[in-house]
C-alpha cells in the first residue's frame, strides 16, 4: 500500500477548504426565523365556509385561489367555486359574494333582509363567469376580476388576445356598483389579468399580459384613468456592460408614488474556463427597475442579493452549490420590496429591500412546501405578509408580523 505524505501547506489548505465550506453552508443558518401564527383553517367544500381547491373539470382552464388581507380582515377569492369569502383573523365567516349556479344556498349567512333583524353578516349572490384576482379599497369596496361570456367578448387583433376581463366593483352592502375596463367605468374588457393591487391612496392597478407585453392601467378610487403604459418584453431594460436575456417575472406598484416596480432576471451564455465554449445558460443577476409614470422613464434599479448556499452531502466533496431564486411578492409603503426565496426542507428566506439598496431583514419562513397543492401570498398596506396555504384536506391562513420592520424602519 502506498502511503502518502500531507505536507503542511496542504493541511492548511485542506483545512481552509472545510472550513470555507462549512461557513457557506451554515451561513443561512444564521437567518433569524420569523414566527408564523396561524389564525384559521377552512375544510375542503362547497358550503358557504368551505374552500373548493380541486378543479374537476380540466377543459375549463386554470382557477384562481386569491388571498387579501385589509385591517385584520380576510378576503379569499375561491374561482373553483366562483365565490369570496370574507373573515375575521379568528376564522368567522363576515359575508360572502356568491355564484347561486355553482354553491349551495348560505345557511350561516342571510341572504335577503329581515324585518326587525339588523346584521352585517350577509351572503350576496351574483352570477360570475370565473372569478380571478380580488382587492379591497379603505372604504370596503370589492373588487373582483371576472370573465366576460363569448358572446361579450372582443378579440383584438394588434394584440393578438382575447379581451375579456372586467374589473367589478362591489360596495360594503354588497351591491353591484359598476366594472372597470380599460377606459374606466364601462370600458373596453382588459386582456387576462395577471395582477390586481390597490394602493395605500386607493388607486387601483390593473396589469394585464399579452403574448408580447404587459399592460399596465392605473385608475384614480373613483374609476378614471391616470395611466396606461405598455412593456413590451423585447425592448425590457438591460445592463449597458454586459450582453445579457433579460426576462420580466412580475410588475408591481408602489403604494405610495406612480410608480411601477419591474423583477427582472438576467441570463448570460455560461463559458467554459479551459476551452472557452459556451456550455449553456446562466443567471447573471437579478434586478428591481422602477419606472416612473409621471415621466414615463426608468428613473432608478436596485440589484438583489443572492441567496447561495452549500448542500447536499456529508463530506467536503459531496456538497454543492445551490442559488436559489427571489420571487417579488409586494410592496409596502416607504419604498420597502417584499421577495420570497424558496429553499431546501420546506424553509423560505423572506428579504425585505428598500430601493436606496438596504436590506432591511432577511428571516426564515416555514412553509411545508413539500404538502402544499396551492398557495397564495399578499403583503397588505401595513407590511404584513399573509398566506392561504393550500392542502389536500384543508387550507390554513397564516401571517408573519413583517409589519414590525416596516414601522422601525419608518420611525
Amino acid at each position: 500500500m502506498k502511503s502518502r505524505t500531507i505536507t503542511p501547506s496542504l493541511l492548511l489548505i485542506a483545512l481552509a477548504l472545510v472550513v470555507g465550506i462549512t461557513l457557506l453552508g451554515c451561513g443561512m443558518g444564521q437567518v433569524p426565523a420569523l414566527d408564523r401564527e396561524e389564525l384559521f383553517r377552512l375544510s375542503i367544500g362547497r358550503a358557504e365556509d368551505q374552500i373548493d381547491l380541486f378543479q374537476l373539470d380540466p377543459s375549463s382552464g386554470t382557477h384562481k385561489n386569491r388571498l387579501v388581507m385589509r385591517d385584520g380582515i380576510f378576503f379569499i377569492g375561491n374561482g373553483s367555486a366562483n365565490k369570496i369569502m370574507e373573515f375575521s383573523s379568528f376564522g368567522d365567516l363576515l359575508s360572502l359574494h356568491f355564484d347561486p349556479d355553482e354553491n349551495p344556498r348560505p345557511v350561516l349567512l342571510q341572504t335577503t333582509a329581515v324585518e326587525g333583524r339588523i346584521t352585517n353578516r350577509r351572503a350576496h349572490s351574483y352570477h360570475f363567469t370565473r372569478v380571478g384576482e380580488v382587492a379591497v379599497t379603505s372604504d370596503r369596496t370589492l373588487l373582483v376580476e371576472d370573465m366576460l361570456g363569448e358572446e361579450r367578448a372582443l378579440f383584438d387583433g394588434d394584440l393578438r388576445v382575447n379581451l375579456n376581463r372586467v374589473i367589478l366593483r362591489f360596495n360594503s352592502r354588497g351591491q353591484l356598483i359598476d366594472y372597470l375596463g380599460q377606459e374606466g367605468i364601462g370600458g373596453t374588457p382588459f386582456p387576462y389579468v395577471e395582477l390586481l393591487q390597490v394602493t395605500a391612496n386607493d388607486d387601483i392597478v390593473v396589469i394585464s399580459r399579452t403574448l408580447t407585453s404587459r399592460l399596465v392601467f392605473w385608475f384614480s378610487p373613483a374609476g378614471s384613468l391616470r395611466y396606461t403604459v405598455e412593456i413590451p418584453l423585447d425592448r425590457l431594460p438591460v445592463p449597458q456592460d454586459r450582453t445579457v436575456i433579460p426576462v420580466l417575472e412580475s410588475i408591481f406598484p408602489d403604494m405610495e408614488l406612480p410608480r411601477l416596480y419591474l423583477k427582472l432576471d438576467y441570463y448570460e451564455q455560461a463559458v467554459d474556463e479551459e476551452t472557452g465554449s459556451g456550455i449553456g445558460i446562466e443567471k447573471a443577476l437579478s434586478r428591481v427597475i422602477w419606472l416612473d409614470l409621471e415621466t414615463g422613464r426608468y428613473e432608478g434599479y436596485v440589484n438583489l442579493p443572492v441567496n447561495a448556499q452549500t448542500v447536499g452531502g456529508h463530506s467536503v466533496f459531496e456538497r454543492r452549490r445551490i442559488e436559489f431564486m427571489y420571487q417579488m411578492v409586494g410592496t409596502a409603503p416607504g419604498q420597502h420590496l417584499f421577495f420570497l426565496s424558496r429553499e431546501d426542507n420546506d424553509q423560505t428566506q423572506l428579504l425585505i429591500m428598500r430601493t436606496d439598496g438596504r436590506v432591511v431583514r432577511r428571516r426564515n419562513l416555514s412553509i411545508e412546501d413539500s404538502e402544499l397543492i396551492t398557495k397564495s401570498f399578499h403583503v397588505s398596506d401595513t407590511g404584513v405578509l399573509s398566506a392561504l396555504l393550500g392542502f389536500e384536506d384543508h387550507a390554513r391562513l397564516v401571517w408573519w408580523r413583517s409589519d414590525r420592520f416596516i414601522g422601525e424602519q419608518r420611525r
